[in-house]
């Protein structure tokens, strides 16, 4: 019998735990071939732990970051090769975590190889239902795909890509803002800029501005509790289906019981100010407080996941419009540290805040205009707002001419089209047997799925799936 020959595109969190999942189930033999795409500079780390600044901090502490489901495993790792066991290390050391996961997961496997290339196209035959991988001019046949490429390119909200002083992408940021001078203004608030403004006023530039449309920032990460909820959860929440979906309201109902059984006030999930030296100070004034709302919706991480998929297209729209910000704010805080660091800043002059934003042009310099009609000029603006989810509007070669010969389909959500199970449904070929994707590409699908352990859990299921059709089907030719 032939190989089945199965192509990973994307070397990073999600990409290494299929490999090591892979790896570690006993139908994973010799009949099975992988093949990881990636560029050198992210083969085994991923995008976002790419080697950058040492002041780029990861938001989620050490004990949540583990590839494994050893809690302390990265812990671990940080003592046996030298770190400083803290709970908040710097991007760069945890994507060398990833890289020694990886590298271990293959280390004395012949049938698992690293190919250091982007992946420009991929083409599927309908007849002999193989995928063609095309890269560096060269081309592989596969019998399966997983799709981890990350995410997305970054979007470009006043169409300044190109001008002169304009940085689009600021990563890596010790390459792309070492040498910038002049007045700089940052485009968005959240963590990218966090870590441009980090960065920046620890490399003497005296003063930098924050320019956003609402001026907030993440939430400060509070005290932790382990908290078991005792109205939201799955059973209770599928008793309330109908028809297949489960009603937002009842949610909405439900979430408001387990807000006041924790003794939680419901006024808090909606308490940011967007002025940053109120938020910030609020937050490390009532840590206990806020740290009960951040960790029951880290509780409720799961439950999330699946109830989303269960909601109507109205649910949905109504969910992301009214309720989502709420959740998002208290999702992904920052380090206390970091919080005092920033209003320490904004003390001293260093850090600026201005929201509203409402245009950017160029002229002699960047002209931002505000809503209140007056202008603010800059000598530099660093585009600091996060990548798109359209897929129509992501600029890399792959997406564009997956999207072009239709092999992908858009998700009104954001990412693309999938079933249950993570295969691409396709506008030509239907639901894409042997076909996966994960990450970026399932936000639409995918409430709330970002976090390494939440990446490291999907990754698992997409492995068992692929393992079980895939042995049927050859104990079947059998």
């Amino acid at each position: 019998m032939n190989k089945k020959k199965i192509a990973i595109i994307g070397g990073g969190v999600a990409g290494t735990s299929l490999v090591k999942f892979f790896v570690n189930d006993g139908r994973f033999n010799d009949d099975y071939q992988i093949d990881m795409y990636d560029r050198k500079e992210t083969l085994g780390r991923g995008y976002a732990y790419q080697e950058d600044n040492e002041h780029l901090v990861v938001n989620l502490p050490a004990e949540q970051m583990s590839l494994n489901d050893d809690p302390s495993d990265y812990l671990k790792w940080l003592e046996n090769n030298g770190y400083k066991v803290e709970s908040y290390t710097s991007r760069s050391i945890f994507g060398e975590y990833i890289h020694d996961t990886l590298m271990s997961c293959i280390k004395e496997r012949d049938n698992i190889h690293l190919i250091e290339s982007v992946v420009d196209d991929l083409v599927f035959d309908e007849d002999k239902k193989s995928y063609t991988v095309f890269f560096n001019e060269q081309k592989n046949s596969y019998d399966a795909v997983f799709l981890t490429s990350g995410e997305m390119t970054y979007s470009d909200p006043y169409d300044l890509k190109g001008e002169t002083g304009y940085i689009y992408n600021p990563y890596p940021i010790e390459e792309n803002l070492n040498t910038v001078k002049g007045k700089i203004g940052i485009i968005g608030s959240g963590l990218s800029a966090i870590d441009c403004f980090r960065y920046l006023i620890k490399h003497n530039h005296s003063t930098v501005t924050v320019l956003s449309r609402s001026g907030e920032l993440p939430s400060v990460r509070g005290t932790y509790y382990e908290i078991s909820c005792q109205y939201l959860t799955l059973e209770t929440a599928f008793s309330y289906q109908e028809n297949g979906l489960i009603p937002l309201d009842d949610i909405v109902k439900l979430f408001e019981k387990e807000l006041k059984a924790q003794g939680i006030d419901k006024k808090l999930m909606d308490r940011k100010t967007d002025r940053p030296e109120i938020d910030l100070k609020f937050d490390l004034e009532h840590l206990d407080e806020v740290g009960k709302i951040q960790y029951l919706i880290s509780s409720l991480e799961d439950t999330f996941k699946i109830i989303y998929k269960y909601l109507s297209r109205e649910d949905k729209k109504r969910f992301l419009s009214d309720y989502h910000h709420l959740i998002q704010s208290n999702h992904s805080p920052m380090p206390p540290e970091a919080a005092k660091q920033i209003l320490d800043w904004i003390d001293e002059g260093h850090l600026i805040f201005i929201d509203d934003m409402a245009s950017a042009e160029v002229k002699d310099d960047f002209i931002v205009g505000f809503k209140d009609r007056r202008d603010e000029h800059f000598d530099i603006l660093i585009n600091a707002t996060g990548p798109v989810s359209d897929i129509r509007k992501d600029d890399t070669t792959l997406i564009k001419n997956l999207y072009n010969r239709m092999l992908v389909e858009p998700d009104e959500f954001g990412g693309v089209l999938i079933d249950k199970d993570h295969r691409v449904i396709s506008p030509r070929f239907g639901t894409l047997n042997n076909f996966y994707t994960m990450g970026a590409l399932t936000v639409g699908s995918d409430y709330l799925i970002k976090g390494v352990n939440m990446l490291s859990h999907e990754t698992y299921d997409l492995v068992n799936h692929f393992l079980t059709y895939n042995n049927q089907d050859i104990s079947h030719k059998n």
